[in-house]
């Protein structure tokens, strides 16, 4: 077969198919020039789809791709703003190469950096994350993608699909979307910032501990500008936090822009979650959606 032969592909693409994931390497390779081959698939502290490279110097490094076509735009995009975050600091791995596989899927090959993610927001991986996410301050990285726009619009009526859906899946579901709205509604209107940095995702594993410190935040293609508060918010939904995690988490979530803020990010990111699993894992809402109710109830005025 030709480089030009494009292989006709799955109707519905999975991150995990080693072929798809050849294919790609393959055209990386051709763009870039590199001699990339797929290894492996990587699994903890990385998402599913993720695999590990080894080049003709036996470097290694991680294919990041998506199956989603119309996302190569943002793909592109967020090459530039992970330059402009590693340009001040920021402790994300270096993004190689990037583009669009013939197939018309987005891909980036990104710097490996060996680690592992914390399993649990103790308080001392919480000072340890909550020093990177103060690096976010004032980093307006891309205002064409702002998490503060985003958490607005859904907040004003957009997130009332998933509510009801939330609400109307059974067991703790309906207690939860009540004391998501009574959290909401306690803090009245709330300004959410656009100043800083947001990783999107800001979650255990996208964290790479190595020798007691942070080696690394991945998984960040979806960063882009508005509060960090809403970062506070994803680790307070964690699966697992004890009480002096929280209690300093939330607290410092609460100095980024006042505790409404953090409030209204944390019903956003906490539904989000739930919709999502209620959608992909069913069997697991009765492990989460309890804790999250209570967590929403703690952060009541």
């Amino acid at each position: 077969m030709s480089f030009n032969d494009v292989p006709e592909l799955p109707h519905i693409a999975e991150r995990t198919d080693p072929v798809i994931a050849r294919l790609i390497v393959a055209d990386a390779n051709h763009t870039h020039g590199t001699s990339y081959h797929l290894v492996e698939q990587m699994n903890a502290g990385f998402q599913a789809g993720t695999w590990l490279l080894h080049n003709r110097e036996n470097e290694r490094a991680v294919l990041k791709w998506s199956p989603n076509r119309g996302s190569a735009p943002q793909f592109l995009r967020a090459a530039d703003a992970v330059e402009r975050a590693r340009d001040a600091g920021y402790p994300t791995p270096a993004w190689l190469a990037v583009g669009i596989a013939r197939s018309g899927f987005p891909y980036h090959i990104q710097q490996y950096v060996p680690g592992s993610s914390p399993s649990r927001l103790t308080a001392e991986v919480a000072e340890l994350l909550l020093s990177v996410l103060e690096q976010q301050r004032g980093l307006d990285i891309d205002p064409e993608h702002c998490w503060s726009r985003y958490a607005r619009n859904r907040l004003a009526g957009e997130w009332d699909h998933a509510r009801q859906a939330v609400a109307g899946s059974g067991g703790e579901g309906g207690r939860f979307v009540a004391a998501l709205d009574a959290l909401v509604a306690s803090f009245g209107q709330v300004e959410l910032p656009s100043e800083d940095l947001v990783h999107g995702d800001f979650r255990l594993d996208n964290v790479l501990l190595r020798w007691g410190r942070v080696a690394a935040v991945i998984d960040i293609e979806a960063l882009g500008s508005g509060t960090r508060a809403f970062d506070y918010a994803t680790l307070l939904t964690v699966d697992d936090i004890d009480q002096a995690g929280w209690n300093l988490t939330r607290a410092a979530g609460e100095q980024v822009a006042g505790p409404g803020v953090l409030a209204h990010c944390f019903a956003l990111v906490a539904l989000d979650l739930v919709d999502f699993v209620r959608q992909r894992n069913p069997a697991r809402l009765p492990l989460i959606t309890g804790p999250l109710t209570d967590r929403a109830t703690a952060l009541l005025p």
